[in-house]
């Protein structure tokens, strides 16, 4: 969430069950986010404790008043226009699908419906082509042979304003125009992908299945919980420990803090640490900070080789740019395929024509598309190459400035995109981290979360895909309404 937050307060470890305004008092951005945080977690734990891991709401063959399905369980994979024929549409919607389906790349629907991956609600609200997600860009695949797990991602995006709407205001905005458009809120908004595995061998399925659905699908969930949602996402993602600058004390004040131990900022910060490049510490893994928790960014108005033209330059010096400042091009797409391009520099900035031009005559490397919310994202790290290497030495801090230092843990594999918040106190001269101040605990990042879950196993043989019942992996609970009443 890289929002102009105050600080994320929310830990599931603490209990609470609600906040509480009190009269008089200053409100804080924090408490209002906690309260949303509190309800959502406890209302995804009540979902994953009643359904599992994942699933969806049984057919319902009911029809409302236009005829049509009430309930279905989503993510339906459609391969054959003999079961689009089978659903429960109008002729002239069948035979739209069907022409859909025709057009496809690979020739794939995905069926509309409600499912549920560790207590997140998804929704796909009409059917769509495989190739044509809203949230997801196949990448490109020419050679779909063999057998491949189609498979749920789940994950949660933040969005400001300046990501939902277009620079003309043609997009619905989240501003209140009655206010002549300030910024207020942001939002979170729940993103799906659906994705295809590499093709699974034919050594890599043991002999005898398919038998049938029960003993194919049992084997797909244990492999899928052992073996592939680890290459996605392991658990162990990498820990972190933060401290506010403590000097070396004497030997014999070993358990004294120094008084210079401080944060020594001149501002309350939340200093953002968030992984660039994945991979494990000495083999790629690099990462980069903020002071604003990533929110300083400047909408695009035109990309050029070397250079870009801004719409504004920031408001004032703190949530500007300089030159040496180090910045991110992003659009939708290059944050829905969690990306990492190299980071540029600043070079020089035309105030007048508000024209920044970067060192190296660096190439565009996003969209143009104005419909794809072009930014450039300002990150506050002084390094000669942009990012920094992610080191775990024992007892070796790194400094960020002003007294933030920051220790990885031995051990972690870190994905691009995983962050750690740190809070920054003028008032005491500390960082607000768990643990004590000469011991502070090791956390895991808060984000990014993935959440997946098995849908189908496709079989493509020389350009035609099968994708029958045997190979739907999804699992299918029944409403509790419809279960037959007791028996007197």
């Amino acid at each position: 969430m890289k929002g102009d937050f105050t600080r994320d307060t929310f830990d599931s470890s603490k209990h609470f069950t609600r906040v509480l305004t009190q009269q008089g008092r200053v409100q804080l951005d924090a408490d209002a986010n906690e309260q949303t945080a509190i309800l959502l977690y406890y209302m995804q734990a009540l979902a994953a404790d009643l359904i599992g891991p994942h699933g969806g709401p049984a057919d319902i063959m009911g029809t409302d008043q236009d005829g049509l399905i009430k309930v279905n369980c989503g993510f339906e994979i459609i391969a054959t226009e003999d079961r689009i024929r089978e659903l429960p549409e109008s002729d002239d919607r069948i035979n739209e699908l069907i022409n859909i389906l025709k057009d496809s790349e690979p020739p794939l629907l995905i069926g509309k419906g409600h499912y549920y991956v560790d207590g997140v609600l998804c929704e796909n609200n009409d059917y769509i082509r495989f190739d044509d997600q809203p949230s997801y860009q196949l990448p490109d695949e020419d050679d779909f042979e063999g057998s491949h797990l189609i498979y749920l991602d789940v994950w949660e995006r933040h969005l400001t304003y300046l990501e939902m709407e277009d620079t003309d205001g043609t997009v619905v905005s989240i501003r209140e125009s009655a206010l002549n458009g300030p910024d207020t809120a942001t939002r979170a908004q729940l993103v799906w992908q659906i994705k295809m595995t590499d093709r699974i061998g034919d050594t890599d399925i043991p002999d005898g299945l398919p038998d049938g659905y029960d003993s194919w699908r049992n084997w797909v969930d244990e492999k899928w919980l052992n073996d592939w949602r680890s290459q996605w996402q392991q658990l162990n993602r990498g820990m972190l420990r933060a401290r506010a600058f403590q000097p070396t004390p004497a030997p014999d004040d070993a358990c004294i803090t120094p008084p210079e131990s401080r944060y020594r900022g001149a501002e309350n910060q939340l200093y953002r640490v968030e992984i660039h490049n994945g991979g494990t510490a000495g083999n790629g893994a690099t990462f980069k900070w903020s002071r604003e928790n990533g929110s300083v960014i400047f909408p695009i108005r035109e990309i050029s080789t070397g250079s870009v033209t801004l719409y504004t330059l920031g408001r004032d010096e703190r949530f500007g740019l300089r030159p040496g400042d180090w910045v991110e091009i992003v659009d939708d797409n290059y944050t829905l395929q969690n990306l990492s391009q190299r980071l540029l520099q600043v070079d020089t900035i035309n105030y007048d024509d508000q024209i920044v031009t970067f060192k190296g005559g660096a190439a565009a490397t996003v969209s143009q598309d104005v419909t794809k919310h072009a930014l450039l994202r300002r990150w506050d790290q002084r390094v000669d190459d942009g990012v920094l290497d992610v080191t775990e030495i024992a007892n070796a801090w790194i400094d960020l400035e002003d007294g933030v230092q920051i220790q990885f843990q031995p051990g972690g594999r870190y994905y691009t995109g995983d962050y750690w918040l740190i809070p920054a106190r003028t008032a005491t001269g500390e960082v607000e981290w768990p643990g004590p101040k000469n011991t502070p605990e090791a956390r895991p990042p808060r984000g990014i979360v993935h959440h997946y879950a098995p849908l189908w196993i496709i079989s493509a043989t020389d350009g035609s895909i099968t994708a029958d019942s045997d190979g739907d992996l999804r699992r299918k609970f029944t409403q509790l309404w419809m279960l037959e009443p007791p028996q007197s």
